[in-house]
């Protein structure tokens, strides 16, 4: 996308850095793993050029650890909102990845639907959303989840969401002017 620091930013979107995945414990539960954490600092490095005034997070465990990594050396304590949280869905275990793929891939063709014991794709949006309109005007750096960011981004962006889904890096960042455009995206893999 480039760095086009000449629009102010409002809302820089996280996606957390990299879980220890525990087949043992379900996905909210999972923290940061070493790597993880190394990359949310660099991903943090690359953040400060937008000076964030506040940061707020997902109470889940790998997106409030990458969100305190990226807020500390900015000197920012980082609030928690559980609406940021992951799209709900606790029938459905991380297995095989192609499986899992198949099954994003299809649900968010019917975002309506209701699976796994959990909220519709539709539902996750507008709590997110929500959430995210709650925040004052300053630049607020934002850790959450790759689901629920693809689900705002995209509809926001006109973007395809299952191949933004698939795109996104972890962790990787979004930031977006006041008025909702895209300024940069950010990863530790493009540096």
């Amino acid at each position: 996308m480039g760095n086009q620091t000449h629009r102010p930013p409002g809302l820089i979107l996280v996606r957390h850095s990299v879980p220890d995945i525990r087949e043992d414990r379900p996905n909210p539960e999972w923290r940061l793993s070493e790597a993880g954490r190394a990359d949310a600092r660099r991903l943090g490095a690359r953040l400060a050029a937008y000076a964030p005034q506040a940061a707020v997070a997902s109470p889940e465990p790998k997106a409030l650890e990458t969100g305190r990594i990226i807020a500390e050396p900015l000197g920012l304590r980082v609030e928690v909102d559980a609406d940021l949280s992951e799209h709900r869905r606790p029938g459905l275990r991380y297995g095989e990845r192609q499986v899992f793929h198949d099954i994003m891939a299809d649900w968010f063709a019917h975002p309506a639907e209701r699976r796994f014991d959990g909220e519709s794709l539709d539902e996750a949006h507008d709590r997110f959303a929500a959430a995210l309109e709650r925040l004052d005007e300053s630049t607020t750096l934002v850790a959450s989840h790759g689901t629920v960011m693809t689900l705002f981004l995209s509809r926001r962006l006109g973007l395809e969401p299952f191949a933004l889904w698939k795109s996104l890096g972890l962790p990787e960042a979004f930031v977006m002017d006041g008025e909702g455009g895209l300024i940069d995206r950010v990863g530790v893999r493009d540096a």
